[in-house]
């Protein structure tokens, strides 16, 4: 797994090193880097929105198909996969960002591990070096707050939270020991996601999220 990671790793020092020569500080270096990666995925999170959102539209008339071919299995997988292409539903498409964003957090894992304790950041004094955890666990909590808010806003108003609480947290309980840049990463990437749901509730954000997509059929 090291071997496939180090090129991620690699890239990602570079881009850091690069950055850090630009504002001279190891954290404000490593936030323009993590907001540069979410910009650039931003097209990926913009087609797992419009995929959620697709799935949230045909669920009343999925719910009829299940009523209507109790006990006929085949024809409710038929009818299912008429439904899917209705919509435009591809179900491996959502897993294509969290592809992207899992090297990434690895890399950027490991980046730290290696590196971090040469890097320092006047954004956290009270840290030694990027590559310790954080004593206070001061970045851990707020990871963990930005993330209970993100639970609070769902994509759209009318949509319910997805996910358990558990699974949602269970990632601020990792950053509690690793290295402080990995929960400046993470908390950044968090309040970008924050950004991303408020512009999906504007009208130019609505209709890029609707885009493509059929009304739904009445019951």
């Amino acid at each position: 797994m090291s071997s496939i990671l180090q090129p991620v790793t690699d890239v990602l020092h570079a881009a850091l090193v690069g950055l850090y020569h630009l504002s001279l500080d190891w954290g404000v270096a490593l936030i323009v880097l993590t907001m540069a990666l979410r910009s650039v995925l931003f097209i990926f999170n913009l087609r797992t929105a419009r995929q959620q959102m697709r799935q949230l539209s045909m669920r009343p008339e999925l719910e009829r198909l299940r009523t209507a071919h109790q006990g006929d299995h085949a024809a409710l997988l038929q009818e299912t996969a008429k439904l899917y292409g209705k919509y435009g539903v591809k179900p491996m498409s959502m897993l294509t960002t969290a592809l992207i964003q899992a090297p990434l957090f690895l890399g950027m894992y490991r980046l730290f591990a290696q590196s971090g304790s040469a890097m320092t950041s006047h954004l956290i004094p009270w840290v030694a070096t990027l590559g310790q955890f954080d004593p206070l666990h001061i970045i851990p909590v707020a990871y963990a707050l930005i993330t209970l808010a993100s639970m609070l806003m769902p994509l759209v108003p009318d949509m319910a939270v997805a996910g358990s609480t558990l699974q949602r947290l269970g990632l601020p309980l990792v950053m509690w020991s690793a290295p402080v840049a990995v929960g400046m990463y993470s908390a950044t990437n968090a309040l970008f996601a924050i950004a991303e749901r408020g512009f999906y509730r504007t009208p130019l954000g609505r209709k890029w999220l609707l885009q493509g997509m059929p009304a739904a059929s009445a019951g």
